[in-house]
């Protein structure tokens, strides 16, 4: 019960928010423990209560929860630092610099990490001169190589939790992709064997029905019984080959949910949770909305990270709604990730056309709505018999 309160990405990386805990415990004990009781003892305990707390509320939230905030504390955790380095005896104060640089590579890029952390180096060294430049900068410049140690290590870590998110999703899309060509396969196949049975066999038992009907009144009486049984056995094959074509056919008709169900059962993880099913009379329209949908939960998994989706049907006389709901993480607002997610929306932007031209036959409209919790797509189209 506790540990479901605490969120899954501090589940994977305890080591490292722990190690942080105690360097600043260590920091804060070595820095306190000779200072006498008074303001000055007062003023850096709130300082490095400050900072922890900023700290702990940083590393406990994702990036995309509140980047804004997390730019405005961290911005406070480097003026704090800065503060205590200027009035540490100790020369220990520093080392928060790199915790702060651990920060940095799930808000910003690279570039602007390198340009903070330099920001940061050269305040630290006017603070730190007194007429010695050398003794300065070699003091600055090990905090400093420090800092980035810290943030290519983080950096890396990040690097690497994200590529396996992006395996993942490919598999998953994968996996996907090959249900669906499997299905797609064996239905083309059902309807070029019963077709091949039809135009083929049923042709030549056609024929050979007709050449013993007439050679039934062309024969001695001796033969005719024998003639008439071929004729009754030509006639029954041929209508256990028109039964069979008969059922292959109609084994194209298939249960939307159903084929929906056993997609999202090949996604690790992911489950399917059906509100009400939907009663569609047009084959055709069934096969393209499953097209349809199973774009939608690929595109779910691979921009929002989903595996939990609801499926919910309205229908009034002809007119079908389809909602496809998820739990995928929406796109931050954010000015730094705007940039990032124009490649974004251009592909789910192809991916609605593509829908759209799919159910164009159907008088479709598909529309992708973002939602709390979420992403809705929604599908409507007309529904007509074939």
């Amino acid at each position: 019960m506790f540990k479901s309160l605490i969120p899954e990405h501090l589940h994977k990386d305890w080591l490292l928010h722990l190690s942080g805990f105690f360097t600043w415990s260590v920091i804060c004990f070595l820095s306190l423990n000779n200072l006498p009781t008074g303001p000055e003892l007062y003023l850096k305990l709130i300082g490095f209560l400050a900072f922890y707390l900023s700290f702990a509320c940083i590393v406990s939230s994702q990036s995309i929860d509140y980047p804004k905030r997390d730019k405005l504390i961290l911005l406070c955790q480097v003026i704090l630092v800065l503060l205590l380095v200027k009035f540490d005896e100790y020369d220990i104060a520093p080392i928060l610099l790199v915790l702060i640089a651990t920060q940095l590579p799930s808000r910003f890029s690279r570039r602007e990490a390198m340009y903070i952390m330099v920001a940061i180096t050269a305040a630290h060294f006017f603070i730190k001169y007194d007429g010695h430049i050398l003794n300065a900068f070699f003091h600055v410049i090990i905090y400093f190589m420090l800092q980035i140690f810290g943030f290519s290590a983080i950096e890396s870590n990040l690097r690497e939790v994200k590529a396996k998110e992006d395996l993942s999703a490919i598999n998953q899309e994968l996996l996907a992709a090959r249900f669906m060509l499997k299905e797609s396969s064996q239905r083309k196949e059902r309807l070029r064997i019963s077709r091949d049975l039809h135009d083929v066999i049923g042709h030549q038992l056609t024929a050979l029905a007709l050449n013993l009907e007439v050679s039934r009144h062309k024969v001695p009486d001796e033969f005719k019984p024998l003639l008439a049984q071929n004729l009754i056995q030509a006639k029954t094959l041929l209508s256990d080959v028109r039964e069979v074509v008969k059922e292959m056919r109609s084994e194209e008709q298939f249960d939307l949910v159903e084929k929906l169900s056993d997609l999202i059962e090949q996604l690790p993880q992911c489950q399917l949770n059906v509100e009400s099913s939907p009663e569609i009379n047009a084959l055709s329209l069934k096969q393209q909305l499953m097209f349809c949908l199973q774009e939608g939960v690929s595109n779910a998994i691979r921009h929002g990270k989903a595996n939990q989706f609801t499926l919910s049907v309205e229908k009034q006389d002809k007119q079908l709604s389809l909602y496809l709901a998820d739990n995928g993480v929406s796109q931050s607002t954010d000015k730094s990730a705007t940039q990032k997610s124009h490649k974004v929306e251009k592909q789910i932007g192809s991916g609605l056309i593509g829908m759209q031209e799919r159910l164009a036959d159907f008088q479709g409209i598909v529309e992708l709505i973002q939602t709390p919790v979420g992403c809705t797509l929604k599908i409507q189209v007309e529904d007509n018999y074939d």
